[in-house]
């Protein structure tokens, strides 16, 4: 089974896609962590209610993308991802 850390920006239409094909065994896969840049985004509701474990990555202001980009890599690879997803 993979482990997925799914990245959200909005609703999580795509998600949801996942966590679905996850539960009914048609996606031999776990989503282990969803994350945002956006405290907001609905999708982190979506994965809060399938009890999954969510985290928002907000850029600092005036952070360098550089930095920014460094921080979240370190976020993913706490969760020990097999596969990481744009969704």
């Amino acid at each position: 089974m993979k482990r997925l850390v799914v990245l959200v920006s909005g609703s999580g239409t795509n998600l949801a896609a996942i966590l679905a094909a996850c539960a009914d065994g048609s996606l031999d896969a776990e989503v282990v962590a969803v994350v945002a840049n956006r405290a907001d985004a609905y999708g982190l509701q979506r994965a809060e209610a399938a009890g999954v474990a969510t985290v928002v990555v907000a850029a600092h202001a005036g952070e360098p993308r550089a930095d920014y980009d460094a921080r979240l890599a370190a976020v993913v690879a706490g969760y020990e991802p097999d596969l990481v997803v744009l969704a």
